[in-house]
């Protein structure tokens, strides 16, 4: 019963998805990926092992597409499929003598159509790339405010453009009429550049931690991976003006199935996104290129999206999921616009107690429930949502108040207990 409790909980605030089974190697550490729908293909990249994997939509016939070092491939990053050409960005991990490269690649013979190796004295990390209706290639450098781009008459990758308000930049995206790049930038949000004039036409913003990003009707769609408080993590879309160079609205469409997934990059293709649910990329060591816990390594999973019936015009849920650890035990609450209802778990007993109630800016005001009685409850958050104080009575006592007798801290990562403040927080 408790195990059903966790899973009505975090699957109420998540989008419908197939899910399919990928039956790749567990330490293949995912970044990029592309679907070549003609052959019904998907071709996911590796960071460890420096090679691309394909598989079936339906996860059947696994096999590497090219294998370890390949052409000169490296650990794997952004990737994109343009007609039946593979473009995969690599790089070495290790900073020293860092190496960064983009193949071309065949898809139906699996031949190598052009190499674009990067060797300069700085270091590099060509992250993502986007292709423009007519072939012209942009890509990210996450290490600097650099965006790079092939020259076609050197036939060579040279610097397009570069400013330091678009310092680390990681996902981009591009315009269907070839006029705007967006960056994902972690220093400034998402920027938009005039392609012809090579002007931002938009000003810093805080839409940060975002990774993969796309352009879908009128606006973006991005993968926000690396936010503080992981329940602001998800599935973002971010409206455009009609100009497409201003966000006006940004809409959280989907939650990830857990909140230690780290969802990396993804395809698009009509309304349908495609991505692989956990990378699992907090197991690697990135200066060492070694898995941390190979014991820890799950499957992977791909997950099918349909973004049509969330057109903002169409009516979607506002419930949020927030995950915490108190000193009794988990407690997990979904927040629905002012409304509150979650499930604590009294692990000293072995049960389970609920809340429900009001909220008003960051107070809670409402009742509590478990093999000890009922009664009333004020939970006061702090204004970010990572800590709460509850004090509460019971209907037995109504004149006795339990004053911040009850403390939770959101969960962090995946351990199952910690200490802070003086106090231990448990999390299961």
């Amino acid at each position: 019963m408790r195990t059903l409790l966790w899973l009505f909980i975090f699957i109420s605030s998540v989008l419908k998805a197939q899910s399919v089974s990928l039956d790749f190697e567990k330490d293949l550490i995912p970044e990029g990926i592309a679907m070549h729908l003609p052959s019904k293909k998907v071709y996911i990249n590796s960071l460890v092992h420096n090679k691309i994997v394909r598989c079936n939509l339906d996860g059947s016939d696994p096999e590497d597409f090219i294998s370890n070092n390949q052409y000169g491939y490296l650990a794997g990053f952004g990737m994109t499929i343009k007609g039946d050409t593979l473009y995969a960005l690599g790089n070495s991990l290790p900073k020293i003598n860092n190496k960064s490269i983009l193949l071309l690649l065949d898809i139906p013979s699996g031949k190598l159509i052009k190499s674009y190796p990067l060797n300069i004295p700085d270091f590099i990390y060509l992250n993502d790339i986007a292709i423009g209706s007519h072939g012209d290639i942009y890509i990210t450098d996450s290490e600097s405010n650099n965006i790079y781009t092939v020259n076609k008459s050197k036939d060579e990758l040279e610097v397009f453009f570069s400013n330091d308000e678009i310092k680390h930049s990681n996902g981009i995206a591009i315009s269907p009429d070839d006029k705007f790049l967006y960056f994902a930038s972690y220093t400034s949000g998402i920027r938009i550049l005039d392609i012809a004039t090579k002007k931002l036409v938009n000003q810093p913003n805080n839409h940060k931690g975002i990774d993969g990003m796309k352009f879908y009707n009128n606006g973006l769609v991005a993968i926000v991976n690396s936010r503080r408080d992981a329940t602001l993590n998800g599935i973002y879309r971010f409206h455009l003006d009609k100009n497409n160079t201003e966000i006006v609205e940004k809409e959280k469409l989907q939650n990830f199935p857990r909140l230690s997934d780290i969802p990396t990059t993804f395809d698009l293709h009509g309304d349908t996104m495609y991505f692989v649910s956990d990378s699992q990329l907090d197991l690697l060591n990135q200066e060492t290129n070694e898995i941390k816990d190979i014991a820890k390594l799950e499957n992977y999973q791909l997950l099918i999206s349909n973004l049509a019936g969330n057109d903002k015009n169409d009516e979607k849920s506002t419930v949020m999921s927030k995950r915490y650890c108190t000193e009794i035990g988990r407690f997990d609450l979904l927040f629905d616009d002012d409304e509150i209802a979650g499930a604590y778990f009294l692990k000293h007993k072995n049960v389970l107690g609920g809340i429900w109630g009001k909220l008003k800016g960051n107070v809670m005001t409402g009742r509590w429930h478990d093999a000890d009685g009922e009664g009333d409850i004020i939970i006061t958050f702090t204004d970010d949502f990572l800590f709460f104080a509850a004090d509460y009575k019971a209907d037995d006592e109504p004149n006795k108040w339990y004053k911040d007798t009850w403390h939770g801290a959101l969960r962090p990562n995946d351990n199952t207990s910690f200490e802070f403040n003086g106090k231990t927080f448990r999390c299961e």
